[in-house]
């Protein structure tokens, strides 16, 4: 299932509800960010994460939604409201490419969580907003997120070998894309 509500600006898949980070959420976002498996799975999250930092992240997705510049959406459980994760697209200066990037808690891994939000983010930057293709990549040895992007479709574009410095160490990056499957 997937139910775009422009008005709302939500996406709801079977079990989740997408929707836009409120201030109400820093605490939830803080704690999850702050995890040790977070943190080592991510490249820009300042350590220690506190409230504060959730707070400055939230307040500037408005703008750069506005700005089509990025699209983040708290991926919420749809009877509960609880805050399981972020999904996201950044959108490249080119204007028809987004990477997407994912973070779940790690109380829920293992549930299919990330690639039920990511295969709707996907569908909504395709169907909504027409991009003509979406990348993303993952830490080589997160081997769990390349599974995840290959579950929507996504295929390995290739590795970057010690492309990013991570806790001071270079580490690979793999590469993954899926070109928008209505202009076939």
């Amino acid at each position: 299932m997937f139910i775009f509500n422009d008005k709302e600006n939500t996406i709801e898949t079977d079990r989740l509800l997408l929707r836009r980070f409120t201030l109400d959420d820093s605490q939830a976002v803080a704690h999850i960010c702050n995890s040790a498996a977070i943190q080592k799975n991510t490249l820009t999250l300042p350590d220690p994460y506190t409230e504060e930092s959730a707070i400055e992240w939230i307040s500037n997705q408005e703008q750069n939604n506005k700005q089509d510049k990025c699209y983040d959406y708290a991926i919420t459980d749809k009877v509960t409201d609880r805050i399981l994760g972020c999904v996201s697209l950044a959108v490249f200066k080119n204007g028809y490419i987004a990477e997407l990037g994912y973070w779940i808690s790690p109380d829920v891994w293992n549930k299919g969580i990330a690639t039920e939000a990511a295969r709707a983010l996907i569908k909504y930057g395709f169907e909504i907003k027409e991009f003509h293709k979406i990348v993303a990549k993952h830490f080589k040895y997160n081997g769990a997120s390349g599974r995840v992007m290959e579950k929507t479709g996504m295929k390995k574009e290739g590795t970057q070998e010690k492309h990013v410095l991570k806790n001071d160490l270079y580490e690979d990056i793999v590469l993954y894309g899926i070109i928008n499957p209505q202009e076939s």
